[in-house]
This record gives C-alpha cells, structure tokens and sequence, in this order.
C-alpha cells in the first residue's frame, strides 16, 4: 500500500504542480507569500501516512492512537534536502535509526521518520535526533499522535528501510493509516462490467465530447501503454465534472471494457474522484459547451428512438439552466466588424470572445467624446471594464499582444506629456534654494498604470481634458494587493462611478495631496486567475453592482488541451487596426441609433419575462447592466461601421449583451443569490410566515393570491422567488394542459414547520 500510494497518480500531479510554482518563486514569479497560500491548498489533496500511531477505531484521534515506536523529524526550508541528508545522515541511518528518509512535498524540507530510543516519548525522541546531527531548529508541530505526514512520490525518498519501518505494525493496521485507500477492497470487488449499471445516453455523449475535447477523437483509447492517461485527460477536461463516479464506472465499463475489467483503472478513476471532483466550483465555458451539446445530442437520439421522456440527466440539466442562463455555443460567432475582425486574425477560435472583450474598453477610450441615447431616453457615455480569466498559461496573454496594437497611438501622445513632467520634475530636484519655479505642467496622459494612487489618478482626470483614461493590467492579483489599504482603498467606488461618468473627488487639507472634483472616464482591462477574481469580487463587490458593471469572460479550459496555434497578423491587417483607431478619435457629439436602441430594448424584454417566468432574481438584475452594456459595444461597432445601423452592427450589440449576461450570472450568480436569501430572511420570517404554513404541499401562484389577496402579480412573484432561495420551494415540471406553475414544499430541515412560532433562521 506504500508504494501504492507513492505511485498514484494524484501524489505525482500534485508534487509536480508545487514544484513548478516553486520554481516561479525562485524566478521572481511568484512572492513567498502566494506560494505558501497554493502549496497549502495543493497539499490538502495528496493522501497522508500516519507513522506515530494506528488507530483502534480507525478514526485518528489521538486518545485512540496505539503507538507505533517511531516518530517524525521535519527539517524545513532547507537549501538542498539532498545534500543535507548526504552529508548528515546517510552514513548514520542504522545508528540513529531511521526507517524513512524523503523529501516533503514542498521540496524545500527533509522529514527523517526513525525508531524512538528506549525510554524517550515522541518529543524527547525529536530533541534527540535533531542534537546528534547538528540541527539547532526543527518543526516542533510534529509532536501528536495523530499527526500524519503527507506522501510524496517514490523519487521523492532518499532511504527506506521497509523492514524496520513496519515492524512494529501490525499488517492489518497498516490500512488504517493511509487516509485514502479505505475503499480499495470496494473496487477490487468489482470483478465484471456486469455489475455497473447501464451507462445513460448522454453520459456516453459526454464521455464522447470530452474525448474529443481532449484530443484524442482519432487516437486509440483502449491501446495498452496509453490508456491510463487516455481516460485520465478524459476525466480532466471535463467528463468528472458532469458525471458522478458511478456514471463514470459505466461509461468507461461500455466505452473502455477490456481496460475497465483490471483494478488499476477502477482505482484511478476512484482516486480522480477523491481528489478532485468538487459539485460546487462554476463550471467552466468549456464544460458547460460540452453539457448543453450532449443534452443536445442525446434528445436528438431519444427522437430517433421513438423516445417519448426524457431521462433524468436531462431533468438535471434543465434544473441547472432555469438558474443559469446557458447557450448551446460557448463560443458566438463574432459579427464581421471593422477593425474588431483584424484584431482577431489568427487568434484562436476559442480564444476570439475573451480577446474581443479584452479589447472593446480600449477602443470605447478612442471614442471618448461620443454621446448617444439608451433605452431609457438618458444619453450616456462609452464607459466599459473588462476582465479575462484563466487558468495559469491559459494564453491570456493574447489579449495583450492585441491591445498592445491599440494603444501604440494613445502612447505616442501620451510621451510627449510624460518628457515635459519629467523634465519639471529634474528641474524642481535641482533648482537652487531661493530659485522660482514654473507651476508644474498640466499635461494629458491617459495610458496610466492599474496601480495608480488615488491622488494621482485625479490629476490625471483633472488634466484629461474631458477624455477617458484607459488602463492595462496582466494580472489581477496586482489589483487586488494594491486595492486593500492606504490611498487605494477607495478604487473599487472609483470603478464604480467610471460606469456611468459619474463625479467623484476629494478635499486634503494639505498641498502634497490632490484635492478637487472630476467626471471620471476611466475604462481598463484586466487579466486574472480565478483564484484572484474570487478575491477581488467577495460579497462586497457583487453586491454593491460592481460585478454588474464589468464585461467578464473565461479563457478555454487548457487542462490537457493541445496546443493552441496562432497565425500571424498580415500588414493589411495592422493597417486596418490604425484605421479603426483613427476613425473612433474621429467621432465627436451625439450620434443616434434608432434601430439599435429598438433591438436592446427588446432583448432587455424579453429578459425580463424569462427571468420572470423563472422567477430568477440574479437574472434579472443583471440583465440590465448587460443591456447597458450591450448598447456601448454595439455603439462601437456602429462606429467603426461608417455610422450604419447594419445587421451586423445589431448582432453584435445582442451577442455582447447576451455573453456578458450568461457570464455574470454564472460566476457571480451563486454569491448574489445567497445575499438575497440573508437579505431577505429577516421578511420571511415576519410578513409571509402565516401564509406558507397555511399552503398545502403542492401550490400555485394562485393559491397565495387567495390568502394574501393584498398584493398584485409581481409581489407574489417575489414572494415565491425568494422562498426559492432560500430552499424552502421547489417548482414541479409543467404537465400538458395545466394553466399555471406548480410548487412544492421542500421537506428539510431548514424549511420552516408548520407549528414553529418563527422559521429557523437560513
């Protein structure tokens, strides 16, 4: 089971993936800081070896711990592991007893595991070892019986000594002590397809999709040598996400028989499960692609077949998308837009949507005296903020070789400003003691760093002359760092006004500080990893509208991904992007767009009635800001279109609005729905207590209405809505000739009970 555990195929990916961020810590990277927070969350995977102690009851706890005779020595943040073990211990194993000699996993620390000396307890035993080879300083942590040590691959060991290291354990102990293989004789026992049930249609479609997602459609799963890391990158890419482990157990028994029928494949998948399955992360643009077209394919199958119902899996999904917004293409197709097309050129397929809408608030700064008029009849400006997320080498950096093409003309304005304040400032360094100065230059920058200081970012809204500054950023978690205290606190109610060209200002009462009040045009685009979006965008900044305000868009899923290929960029192309900057500065005053405004404002309609109809409260709040938003991309595109309302301009504008929707609601939507139901709970409790006890089971809209007939249609739509988040109601799917929606009550604990005075708080 040791060198089970060692060889698997979770401990060598997880090794693996902390030693590469600990070689972009060594390469200046990565901060102390930020790889201790991810080798943190990347050991809570790997499996874990207790060699203190086993335990009577099989729970590690240490008043139950039977004592094993051997304890730990961790020696951390060491240079060379290695090298220290060579030079300090190699020679001395048998003397000093150690059984076991490896590398931790974070490859910076050597853990010694040796038989205690005759009379000493778990600590003295330490103190001991760590005096005969020199050490002044060891972790000091490892002093519980209960303490387990996490595993490492078998590369990792420097020494081992099998004999003297079980032989104080009693064989069957031995299973108690690795965390991880309590099921091995569950799996073992699986000895014919036969007894994993029937693979559904669409978990075959899925298993099918990912395969071909992950490369391998014209490659032979099944071929010894290969196949383990077949169904491996199957698994990755997205099949694990969308089917349980059972599921999974029978579309590998149908899809992989021969390979399915030995225990390593069993285990591996297993493992995968173990390890990595996790129902409550967002599932990625990719996944969700793969989910819609296997519904799809497998409704196609069910028609085929004379197939009157659909199965489960679909119930499922149909669930997920009446809370989701979800599209059958993950990836639109783009409109043909000038200057927009050209900047795509050679950029993948996949990666064309987050590159677009990386790119759109650089060129809406181009367009910064525009004004045109929405929905509402208010006139507004070009004000967008974009943000791209990834996974780490996910390619986002081709979001910045396209705006790197935009802004060469706003630099070269920009450096004639910067050479005037820089020559002020050499001046003001070296000027005499009684010698004048000129007032320093009100110069025009608009490039200007994310990390800008509020006050400096009103003298450069002062001085922007009624333009929009623009900013770029490769990485959010720089954002995120610089926001959090001293003169940045306030950035994030800065971005917020920036939406709507809002004012915004500040008074110091001293001369070093910045002081007054400004219209702030400020768009930016950002890049950033999940794990930094989900910093950045807490209850706060979801709640508060920033998440609203934001075009936000996902990079495909690169986990086993062949690599992607990129054209180059032809010189008519580069031609044609000048052109398109050139045009937008061009544009001044209003421009009225008629049909434009008559197509957002009935997508925003429609909108409203579906999410209405599903009674989904983070649908519609943030199908009005994507409207918004919608209206400004689409306003660009008539731009650069010569000033035309044509097809292509109006598809664009919908696709826009319609992405940037789906988007927000899913990787914001869960946290704005929790806020609701914490915000609402405190309603519930007193107003419509009476009413729900008071409802059958099962209910309509109707039935409310008869015992609260004070209220209209859309109050009860609340009503309902919020009793849905809350988990307290559940719809009932709609049978032929019903009028109206059926609901039923959710029996669990945290629904309120029909003779509680007060339902519990959610």
């Amino acid at each position: 089971i040791l060198h089970t555990v060692m060889r698997s195929t979770i401990v060598g990916q997880t090794c693996a993936e902390i030693a590469d961020c600990h070689e972009q810590m060594l390469r200046g990277e990565m901060s102390r800081e930020d790889f201790e927070t991810k080798k943190s969350e990347l050991k809570r995977r790997l499996p874990a070896f207790c060699f203190h102690a086993h335990f009577k009851n099989g729970r590690r706890l240490n008043n139950e711990a039977v004592p094993s005779g051997l304890s730990i020595l961790d020696i951390d943040h060491i240079p060379s592991p290695e090298v220290f073990f060579n030079e300090k211990v190699k020679d001395r194993t048998k003397e000093l007893g150690i059984v076991l000699a490896h590398k931790t996993p974070s490859g910076e620390g050597l853990r010694l595991v040796f038989v205690i000396p005759q009379g000493m307890g778990l600590v003295e035993g330490q103190q001991w070892l760590a005096q005969q080879i020199g050490l002044s300083e060891f972790d000091e942590a490892c002093k519980d019986l209960a303490r387990c040590s996490f595993a490492v691959p078998e590369e990792y060991v420097l020494f081992l000594d099998e004999e003297e290291l079980f032989k104080a354990i009693e064989p069957i102990d031995t299973i108690d002590a690795i965390d991880t293989i309590d099921t091995i004789d569950a799996i073992d026992s699986i000895d014919s397809i036969e007894t994993i049930g029937a693979a559904s249609n669409k978990s075959l479609k899925i298993f099918d999709l990912c395969r071909e997602q992950a490369g391998l459609k014209d490659v032979d799963i099944n071929a010894r040598g290969s196949r383990h890391n077949s169904l491996l990158a199957i698994l990755s890419v997205g099949a694990a996400r969308l089917l349980s482990e059972a599921e999974a157990m029978a579309v590998v028994a149908q899809r992989m028989p021969d390979f399915f029928k030995e225990p390593d494949c069993r285990q591996l998948i297993h493992d995968f499960y173990a390890k990595y399955h996790d129902d409550s992360k967002m599932m990625s643009a990719t996944v969700q692609r793969i989910n819609a077209r296997a519904e799809q394919l497998a409704k196609q199958q069910q028609t085929k077949d004379g197939k009157a119902q659909e199965d489960e899996a679909d119930e499922e999904a149909e669930t997920t998308e009446a809370a989701t917004p979800q599209s059958t293409n993950a990836y639109p197709d783009i409109p043909p837009i000038p200057g927009l097309k050209q900047s795509l050129t050679g950029v993948p397929e996949q990666m064309r949507m987050p590159a677009l809408c990386a790119l759109l608030p650089m060129a809406a700064s181009y367009a910064d005296d525009v004004t045109f008029r929405y929905c509402d009849g208010r006139e507004q400006r070009l004000g967008l903020m974009s943000i791209v997320v990834g996974e780490q080498a996910s390619g986002k950096s081709v979001c910045k070789d396209i705006i790197d093409l935009w802004r060469g003309p706003m630099d070269e304005d920009d450096e004639q400003g910067r050479r005037k304040e820089d020559e002020w400032k050499k001046k003001r360094k070296n000027r005499r003691a009684n010698e004048k100065l000129d007032p320093e230059p009100e110069v025009l920058i608009r490039d200007v760093p994310i990390t800008i200081s509020c006050s400096t970012l009103l003298k450069r809204l002062k001085n922007a002359q009624g333009h929009t500054l623009y900013s770029f950023c490769s990485e959010l978690d720089t954002l995120r760092k610089t926001n959090g205290a001293g003169s940045w606190s306030s950035k994030y109610d800065i971005y917020r006004l920036a939406f709507d060209h809002d004012e915004w200002g500040q008074d110091y009462n001293s001369d070093q500080a910045e002081s007054g009040m400004v219209s702030v045009g400020y768009n930016w685009t950002i890049l950033g990893t999940y794990g930094a979006l989900g910093k950045c965008f807490k209850g706060e900044n979801i709640e508060n509208g920033l998440s609203s305000r934001v075009i936000v868009s996902e990079m495909p899923d690169s986990a086993f991904a062949p690599m992607p290929l990129f054209q180059d960029r032809k010189d008519r192309d580069a031609q044609a992007i000048l052109d398109a900057v050139n045009t937008l500065r061009a544009k001044h005053g209003f421009i009225d767009t008629p049909r434009l405004r008559k197509a957002i404002a009935q997508w925003v309609e429609d909108k409203r009635h579906q999410a209405m109809e599903r009674i989904d409260r983070v649908m519609d709040t943030y199908r009005r800001r994507a409207a918004v938003i919608g209206m400004r991309c689409g306003v660009v595109a008539c731009l650069l279109s010569g000033e035309k309302e044509t097809k292509h301009v109006i598809d664009f504008a919908l696709m826009m609005a319609e992405y940037v929707l789906q988007e927000q609601c899913r990787l914001f939507g869960d946290v704005l729905r929790k806020q609701y139901a914490a915000d609402s709970d405190n309603t519930r409790k007193s107003k419509n207590r009476a009413v729900f006890d008071r409802l059958a089971d099962t209910f309509t809209s109707h039935d409310i209405l008869a015992l609260k007939n004070d209220v209209n249609d859309s109050a009860i739509r609340n009503i309902i809505c919020r009793w849905r988040e809350a988990g307290w109601v559940e719809p009932l799917p709609k049978q032929k000739g019903e009028k109206g929606k059926k609901y039923r009550k959710v029996k669990t604990a945290d629904a309120p009970h029909r003779h509680t005075a007060t339902p519990p708080r959610l």
